[in-house]
């Protein structure tokens, strides 16, 4: 039978990278970065579950939910990123960018019909 490393803090069984702590003890690589950052053991109600990070993952949104977003601004539904104003409406990205340069509201008249991308 294989012997199964677990780590002696969190308790898990798979990691990038095992590590020794300050004890000696077998610890998983979230353990030891954590307590290199921080000069103390990671707290075990940090750890995420399979589950948890399944939900999380899927909590962001979804390519669905993104196809009927209108910018609170322009009212342009393309964009390559999608933004907020200060009151929570969503924004495309142009109007965002100015908003952030200027303080200002981007003006309709500003608005092109194509997104133009940079060559870099």
């Amino acid at each position: 039978s294989a012997v199964v490393t677990s780590c002696s803090n969190c308790g898990t069984t798979t990691t990038p990278l095992w590590r020794r702590s300050p004890l000696g003890e077998t610890i998983c690589n979230a353990c030891g970065l954590y307590y290199k950052a921080r000069n103390t053991t990671r707290p075990v109600c940090n750890v995420a579950t399979a589950s948890t990070a399944a939900t999380m993952s899927t909590s962001s949104a979804a390519p669905e939910d993104l196809a009927n977003l209108i910018c609170a601004n322009c009212q342009t539904t393309t964009t390559p990123l999608w933004r907020r104003d200060e009151a929570g409406h969503p924004i495309c990205n142009a109007c965002g960018l100015y908003f952030k340069l200027h303080s200002v509201r981007r003006p309709i008249t500003m608005k092109r019909s194509t997104i133009k991308r940079r060559k870099r």
